[in-house]
Protein backbone atom coordinates (compact mmCIF):
# COMPACT_ATOMS: atom_id res chain seq x y z
CA UNK A 1 0.00 0.00 0.00
CA UNK A 2 1.33 3.44 -0.89
CA UNK A 3 1.99 5.75 1.71
CA UNK A 4 0.76 9.10 2.44
CA UNK A 5 -1.79 10.27 -0.09
CA UNK A 6 -0.48 12.48 -2.27
CA UNK A 7 -1.84 15.67 -3.53
CA UNK A 8 -3.22 15.63 -6.89
CA UNK A 9 -0.34 16.93 -8.89
CA UNK A 10 -2.67 18.45 -11.79
CA UNK A 11 -4.27 20.35 -9.55
CA UNK A 12 -2.23 23.80 -11.02
CA UNK A 13 -3.43 22.71 -14.27
CA UNK A 14 -6.54 25.35 -14.16
CA UNK A 15 -4.08 27.97 -13.15
CA UNK A 16 -1.84 27.19 -15.85
CA UNK A 17 -4.78 27.48 -18.54
CA UNK A 18 -5.75 30.72 -17.59
CA UNK A 19 -1.97 32.02 -17.45
CA UNK A 20 -1.66 30.25 -20.30
CA UNK A 21 -4.49 31.89 -22.13
CA UNK A 22 -4.17 35.20 -21.03
CA UNK A 23 -0.86 35.42 -23.23
CA UNK A 24 -2.45 33.47 -25.84
CA UNK A 25 -3.37 36.71 -27.87
CA UNK A 26 0.31 37.67 -28.69
CA UNK A 27 0.99 34.51 -30.31
CA UNK A 28 -0.20 32.22 -33.28
CA UNK A 29 -3.15 30.62 -32.92
CA UNK A 30 -1.42 26.77 -33.00
CA UNK A 31 1.15 27.83 -30.39
CA UNK A 32 -1.99 29.69 -28.11
CA UNK A 33 -3.54 26.06 -28.71
CA UNK A 34 -0.73 23.58 -27.76
CA UNK A 35 -0.33 25.31 -24.21
CA UNK A 36 -3.74 25.27 -23.73
CA UNK A 37 -4.18 21.18 -24.67
CA UNK A 38 -1.10 20.93 -22.40
CA UNK A 39 -2.93 22.35 -19.60
CA UNK A 40 -6.26 20.65 -19.48
CA UNK A 41 -5.55 17.05 -21.69
CA UNK A 42 -6.28 14.98 -18.67
CA UNK A 43 -6.48 11.13 -18.94
CA UNK A 44 -4.03 10.53 -22.15
CA UNK A 45 -0.28 11.87 -20.96
CA UNK A 46 1.21 10.82 -24.57
CA UNK A 47 -1.04 13.58 -26.50
CA UNK A 48 -0.37 16.00 -23.28
CA UNK A 49 3.25 15.41 -23.93
CA UNK A 50 2.87 15.93 -27.71
CA UNK A 51 1.47 19.30 -27.13
CA UNK A 52 3.20 20.24 -24.01
CA UNK A 53 6.18 20.01 -26.43
CA UNK A 54 5.25 21.67 -28.94
CA UNK A 55 4.50 24.65 -26.83
CA UNK A 56 8.05 24.44 -24.85
CA UNK A 57 9.59 23.99 -28.67
CA UNK A 58 7.59 27.28 -29.82
CA UNK A 59 9.75 28.97 -27.80
CA UNK A 60 7.35 31.59 -27.73
CA UNK A 61 6.89 31.32 -23.34
CA UNK A 62 9.10 32.64 -20.65
CA UNK A 63 9.41 32.49 -16.82
CA UNK A 64 6.23 31.51 -15.27
CA UNK A 65 4.77 30.10 -18.22
CA UNK A 66 6.98 28.29 -19.24
CA UNK A 67 7.95 27.02 -15.46
CA UNK A 68 4.17 25.81 -15.73
CA UNK A 69 4.54 23.87 -19.36
CA UNK A 70 7.37 21.92 -17.62
CA UNK A 71 5.33 20.87 -14.92
CA UNK A 72 2.90 19.86 -16.54
CA UNK A 73 4.98 17.84 -19.07
CA UNK A 74 6.80 16.36 -16.10
CA UNK A 75 3.56 15.67 -14.51
CA UNK A 76 2.37 13.20 -17.07
CA UNK A 77 5.91 11.95 -17.72
CA UNK A 78 5.58 10.96 -14.23
CA UNK A 79 1.73 9.31 -14.84
CA UNK A 80 3.99 7.26 -17.41
CA UNK A 81 5.75 5.51 -14.95
CA UNK A 82 9.63 7.89 -16.52
CA UNK A 83 10.57 9.52 -13.36
CA UNK A 84 14.06 10.32 -15.22
CA UNK A 85 12.27 12.58 -17.59
CA UNK A 86 9.72 14.35 -15.33
CA UNK A 87 12.37 15.03 -13.04
CA UNK A 88 14.34 17.17 -15.85
CA UNK A 89 11.20 19.36 -16.28
CA UNK A 90 10.71 19.66 -12.58
CA UNK A 91 14.22 20.94 -12.63
CA UNK A 92 13.47 23.43 -15.64
CA UNK A 93 10.32 24.77 -13.53
CA UNK A 94 12.31 25.44 -10.40
CA UNK A 95 15.03 26.99 -12.53
CA UNK A 96 12.08 29.34 -14.17
CA UNK A 97 10.08 30.19 -10.68
CA UNK A 98 11.68 29.29 -7.58
CA UNK A 99 8.74 29.52 -5.98
CA UNK A 100 6.54 26.93 -7.55
CA UNK A 101 5.70 25.46 -4.51
CA UNK A 102 3.79 22.39 -6.52
CA UNK A 103 6.93 21.79 -8.82
CA UNK A 104 9.12 21.27 -5.14
CA UNK A 105 6.90 18.58 -3.86
CA UNK A 106 6.12 16.72 -7.03
CA UNK A 107 9.80 16.78 -7.57
CA UNK A 108 9.64 15.47 -3.87
CA UNK A 109 7.78 12.83 -4.29
CA UNK A 110 10.11 11.22 -6.94
CA UNK A 111 12.74 11.26 -5.27
CA UNK A 112 11.30 9.53 -2.76
CA UNK A 113 9.87 6.83 -5.15
CA UNK A 114 13.80 6.07 -6.02
CA UNK A 115 14.35 6.24 -2.00
CA UNK A 116 16.43 9.39 -2.01
CA UNK A 117 15.07 10.18 0.87
CA UNK A 118 17.66 13.21 1.47
CA UNK A 119 16.95 14.71 -1.81
CA UNK A 120 12.72 14.22 -0.97
CA UNK A 121 13.24 15.76 2.18
CA UNK A 122 15.11 18.76 1.19
CA UNK A 123 12.38 19.53 -1.95
CA UNK A 124 9.52 19.05 1.15
CA UNK A 125 11.23 21.72 3.23
CA UNK A 126 11.09 23.95 0.35
CA UNK A 127 7.42 23.22 -0.41
CA UNK A 128 6.74 23.86 3.42
CA UNK A 129 9.27 27.20 3.53
CA UNK A 130 6.72 28.77 0.68
CA UNK A 131 3.42 27.31 2.24
CA UNK A 132 3.76 26.49 5.65
CA UNK A 133 0.31 24.74 5.62
CA UNK A 134 0.69 22.64 2.96
CA UNK A 135 -0.90 19.30 4.20
CA UNK A 136 0.09 17.15 1.37
CA UNK A 137 4.00 18.31 2.09
CA UNK A 138 3.71 17.84 5.43
CA UNK A 139 2.50 13.98 5.65
CA UNK A 140 5.06 13.31 2.30
CA UNK A 141 7.90 14.95 4.65
CA UNK A 142 6.57 12.53 7.79
CA UNK A 143 6.81 9.67 5.67
CA UNK A 144 10.04 10.16 4.65
CA UNK A 145 11.18 10.86 8.44
CA UNK A 146 9.58 7.24 9.33
CA UNK A 147 11.80 5.59 6.78
CA UNK A 148 15.04 7.40 8.31
CA UNK A 149 13.92 6.08 11.90
CA UNK A 150 13.31 9.19 13.07
CA UNK A 151 9.80 8.70 14.64
CA UNK A 152 9.60 12.07 16.68
CA UNK A 153 9.48 14.33 13.61
CA UNK A 154 7.51 12.33 11.47
CA UNK A 155 4.80 12.38 14.27
CA UNK A 156 5.53 16.21 14.73
CA UNK A 157 4.49 16.69 10.80
CA UNK A 158 1.51 14.62 11.25
CA UNK A 159 0.48 16.73 14.52
CA UNK A 160 0.91 19.51 12.42
CA UNK A 161 -1.34 18.13 9.61
CA UNK A 162 -3.69 17.65 12.41
CA UNK A 163 -3.85 21.22 13.69
CA UNK A 164 -4.96 21.90 10.07
CA UNK A 165 -7.04 19.26 9.54
CA UNK A 166 -8.37 17.42 12.55
CA UNK A 167 -10.36 14.73 10.49
CA UNK A 168 -7.47 13.36 8.18
CA UNK A 169 -7.03 10.04 8.50
CA UNK A 170 -3.86 9.86 6.85
CA UNK A 171 -2.37 11.74 9.57
CA UNK A 172 -4.09 9.31 12.27
CA UNK A 173 -3.11 6.85 10.38
CA UNK A 174 0.69 7.77 9.84
CA UNK A 175 1.52 8.96 13.49
CA UNK A 176 0.01 5.70 14.50
CA UNK A 177 2.22 3.68 12.06
CA UNK A 178 4.98 6.18 13.58
CA UNK A 179 4.20 5.33 17.24
CA UNK A 180 4.27 1.54 16.72
CA UNK A 181 7.52 1.71 15.61
CA UNK A 182 8.52 4.18 18.34
CA UNK A 183 7.08 1.13 20.87
CA UNK A 184 4.63 3.20 21.92
CA UNK A 185 1.67 0.60 20.92
CA UNK A 186 -1.06 2.10 23.22
CA UNK A 187 -1.17 5.62 21.64
CA UNK A 188 -0.67 4.01 18.35
CA UNK A 189 -3.96 2.07 18.95
CA UNK A 190 -6.08 4.99 19.53
CA UNK A 191 -4.82 6.90 16.48
CA UNK A 192 -5.67 3.77 13.89
CA UNK A 193 -8.58 3.49 15.51
CA UNK A 194 -9.52 7.32 14.98
CA UNK A 195 -8.48 6.40 11.40
CA UNK A 196 -10.64 3.41 10.98
CA UNK A 197 -13.47 5.84 12.49
CA UNK A 198 -12.72 8.63 9.63
CA UNK A 199 -12.11 6.09 6.94
CA UNK A 200 -12.69 2.40 7.12
CA UNK A 201 -9.98 0.18 5.50
CA UNK A 202 -8.83 -2.95 5.21
CA UNK A 203 -4.88 -1.95 5.41
CA UNK A 204 -5.76 0.39 8.39
CA UNK A 205 -7.41 -3.00 10.45
CA UNK A 206 -4.36 -4.71 9.57
CA UNK A 207 -2.09 -2.57 11.46
CA UNK A 208 -4.89 -2.05 14.12
CA UNK A 209 -4.87 -5.64 14.89
CA UNK A 210 -0.73 -5.81 14.76
CA UNK A 211 -0.88 -2.90 17.43
CA UNK A 212 -3.23 -4.59 19.61
CA UNK A 213 -1.73 -7.95 19.50
CA UNK A 214 1.59 -6.33 20.21
CA UNK A 215 0.00 -4.55 22.95
CA UNK A 216 -1.08 -7.77 24.13
CA UNK A 217 -4.65 -7.04 23.77
CA UNK A 218 -7.36 -9.68 21.48
CA UNK A 219 -7.88 -8.37 18.12
CA UNK A 220 -9.16 -10.81 16.01
CA UNK A 221 -12.56 -9.73 16.33
CA UNK A 222 -12.10 -6.13 15.28
CA UNK A 223 -10.10 -7.39 12.18
CA UNK A 224 -12.98 -9.33 10.93
CA UNK A 225 -15.19 -5.96 11.37
CA UNK A 226 -12.70 -3.93 9.45
CA UNK A 227 -12.13 -6.30 6.43
CA UNK A 228 -15.60 -6.99 5.73
CA UNK A 229 -15.46 -5.23 2.45
CA UNK A 230 -12.96 -7.72 1.14
CA UNK A 231 -14.19 -10.85 3.16
CA UNK A 232 -13.90 -13.58 0.96
CA UNK A 233 -11.87 -12.93 -1.76
CA UNK A 234 -9.61 -10.05 -3.16
CA UNK A 235 -6.19 -8.71 -1.58
CA UNK A 236 -5.08 -8.40 0.88
CA UNK A 237 -7.98 -10.68 2.25
CA UNK A 238 -5.21 -13.76 2.34
CA UNK A 239 -3.41 -11.91 4.82
CA UNK A 240 -6.45 -11.22 7.10
CA UNK A 241 -7.17 -15.28 7.00
CA UNK A 242 -3.65 -15.86 8.15
CA UNK A 243 -3.88 -13.70 10.62
CA UNK A 244 -7.19 -15.24 12.09
CA UNK A 245 -5.45 -19.11 11.81
CA UNK A 246 -7.94 -20.20 8.40
CA UNK A 247 -4.73 -20.48 6.39
CA UNK A 248 -0.84 -21.07 6.07
CA UNK A 249 2.36 -19.00 4.73
CA UNK A 250 2.62 -20.86 1.89
CA UNK A 251 -1.19 -20.37 0.69
CA UNK A 252 -0.59 -16.35 1.15
CA UNK A 253 2.92 -16.55 -0.64
CA UNK A 254 0.97 -17.97 -3.64
CA UNK A 255 -2.25 -16.03 -3.33
CA UNK A 256 0.76 -12.74 -4.15
CA UNK A 257 0.99 -14.22 -7.51
CA UNK A 258 -0.47 -12.61 -10.44
CA UNK A 259 -0.48 -12.39 -14.47
CA UNK A 260 0.67 -8.30 -13.58
CA UNK A 261 4.03 -8.28 -12.80
CA UNK A 262 3.77 -4.51 -11.10
CA UNK A 263 0.64 -5.92 -9.63
CA UNK A 264 2.95 -9.23 -8.14
CA UNK A 265 5.81 -7.03 -7.37
CA UNK A 266 3.23 -4.90 -4.95
CA UNK A 267 1.10 -8.04 -3.54
CA UNK A 268 4.66 -10.14 -2.44
CA UNK A 269 5.87 -6.85 -1.10
CA UNK A 270 2.80 -6.94 1.12
CA UNK A 271 2.68 -10.81 1.74
CA UNK A 272 6.65 -10.80 2.89
CA UNK A 273 5.85 -8.04 5.14
CA UNK A 274 2.57 -9.64 6.78
CA UNK A 275 3.91 -13.16 6.87
CA UNK A 276 6.75 -11.28 9.02
CA UNK A 277 4.85 -9.84 11.26
CA UNK A 278 2.88 -13.24 11.50
CA UNK A 279 6.46 -15.12 12.54
CA UNK A 280 6.96 -12.28 14.99
CA UNK A 281 3.67 -12.27 17.09
CA UNK A 282 4.89 -16.14 17.30
CA UNK A 283 8.50 -14.96 18.35
CA UNK A 284 9.77 -17.02 15.17
CA UNK A 285 12.59 -14.19 14.58
CA UNK A 286 14.71 -16.49 12.36
CA UNK A 287 11.73 -17.03 10.13
CA UNK A 288 10.78 -14.16 10.24
CA UNK A 289 13.82 -12.31 8.77
CA UNK A 290 14.36 -12.99 5.45
CA UNK A 291 10.78 -11.77 4.56
CA UNK A 292 11.56 -8.57 5.99
CA UNK A 293 14.53 -8.51 4.34
CA UNK A 294 12.97 -9.41 0.72
CA UNK A 295 10.21 -6.82 1.56
CA UNK A 296 12.98 -4.04 2.85
CA UNK A 297 14.74 -4.56 -1.29
CA UNK A 298 11.83 -5.23 -3.18
CA UNK A 299 8.99 -3.31 -2.05
CA UNK A 300 8.54 -0.16 -3.80
CA UNK A 301 10.06 2.65 -2.12
CA UNK A 302 6.64 4.78 -1.68
CA UNK A 303 4.68 1.28 -0.01
CA UNK A 304 4.51 1.97 3.41
CA UNK A 305 5.25 -1.90 3.45
CA UNK A 306 8.92 -0.61 2.67
CA UNK A 307 8.78 2.01 5.44
CA UNK A 308 7.75 -0.61 8.20
CA UNK A 309 9.80 -3.45 6.97
CA UNK A 310 13.41 -0.49 7.81
CA UNK A 311 11.95 -0.27 11.29
CA UNK A 312 11.00 -3.26 12.15
CA UNK A 313 14.60 -4.59 10.86
CA UNK A 314 16.11 -1.44 12.66
CA UNK A 315 14.04 -2.72 15.89
CA UNK A 316 15.03 -6.70 16.06
CA UNK A 317 19.06 -5.68 15.26
CA UNK A 318 19.03 -3.64 19.04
Amino acid sequence: MTGYLPKIPTLIRGVTAGLLLCAAAAVPAQNASDAELCANITGNPDLAIQHCTKAIDSKRYAGEFLSRLHYNRGVEYAVKGMPDRALADYDAAIRLDAKFVDAYYSRGNIWSSKGESDRALADFDSALRLNPKDKSALGSRAFEWTVKGDYTRAIADHDAVLQLDAKSAMAFFGRGRARFYAGDAKSAINDLQQAMQLEPNSYTALWLYLARRRAGMDADELLQQGTADIRGGGWPWPVVVLFLGRTDVNSVMAAATDPNATRQREQRCEANFYVAHWYLLRNERDRALPHLKEAQSDCPHEFLEHEGAIAELHRLAK
